[in-house]
């Protein structure tokens, strides 16, 4: 999972930098990225696909007000709405981006998937338990 930094005021050439920036972080962990969908914003000009597609990503526009289309998303963002947002008062920018990073970092290291056994997207198994004692990772106040 990867998430840009938030923005009050998106704009094309905003847009256009996360592309580079998805794209250099995918490169850096050695990440194939072939498809890329994407909705119909108009931010979404023709200059953010060829940036995709130079680096060798084919790029998918989704129909229009089809959130079926996009299932994965949409369930990430369910999850990370209800497990973590709803419970804040977000004051800026970068309290948000906090927050979500935050959360990332939980899904991706901590936080249980059914679809993998249990287990953190990262693929290790939770820490070993030694004589009867838990350990516990708490972020965001213990909220996780």
């Amino acid at each position: 999972m990867w998430i840009s930094p938030c923005t009050h005021h998106p704009t094309v050439t905003w847009v256009e930098q996360q592309a580079k920036s998805f794209m250099d972080h995918a490169e850096q962990n050695d990440m194939k990225v072939d498809l890329v969908t994407r909705d119909r914003d108009w931010n979404f000009r023709k200059a953010f696909d060829e940036i995709l597609t130079a680096r060798g990503a084919r790029v998918m526009m989704l129909a229009y007000r089809s959130p079926n289309l996009n299932a994965y998303v949409e369930r990430f963002v369910q999850s990370i709405q209800q497990e973590c947002l709803d419970h804040f008062l977000i004051f800026s920018e970068k309290h948000f981006d906090y927050l979500v990073r935050e959360y990332v970092e939980h899904y991706h290291s901590e936080r249980p998937h059914q679809g993998v056994g249990n287990r953190p997207l990262s693929g290790e198994p939770p820490p070993a338990m030694s004589a009867g004692e838990v350990k516990c990772r708490t972020r965001l106040g213990g909220l996780l």
